[in-house]
């Protein structure tokens, strides 16, 4: 009876890895990441208009904590005065948009679900 335990523990094991590791991507390097842009540019934040705040869903409340409070984010979009085009149709000169998620208002009294998610704050010069 023993074994007919483990076999299905190992099973479960080995299909839920893949489903795991997915959920945190590894890093990527500058190469990849410019490959995998339409564009990349250099320039000056002109212009920020944000949406409205909502809850991010990445942060919930810690167990016996009183005051949790979500943590609030808008999507946003940078105007950037494009000084230099590094990869794509946007020349010296030209504006391009920058979108971000930027946050609002961090969480209180909770913790994050995946840690380290990728949030700017941009503003303009």
């Amino acid at each position: 009876m023993r074994n007919g335990i483990i076999i299905p523990l190992i099973l479960l094991a080995v299909t839920a890895a893949p489903v795991i590791s997915s959920a945190m991507p590894r890093p990527c390097s500058e190469d990849e990441l410019l490959e995998s842009s339409d564009y990349a540019v250099q320039g000056t934040v002109t212009k920020v208009e944000c949406g409205e705040a909502y809850d991010s869903g990445e942060c919930r409340p810690v167990d016996g904590e009183s005051g949790f409070k979500p943590e609030m984010v808008a999507k946003c979009t940078a105007t950037l005065s494009v000084t230099e085009s590094i990869k794509g149709d946007y020349a010296p000169g030209s504006e391009a948009p920058v979108p971000f998620l930027k946050v609002v208002s961090p969480c209180e009294n909770g913790s994050h679900i995946i840690p380290g998610s990728p949030k700017a704050d941009l503003a303009e010069n």
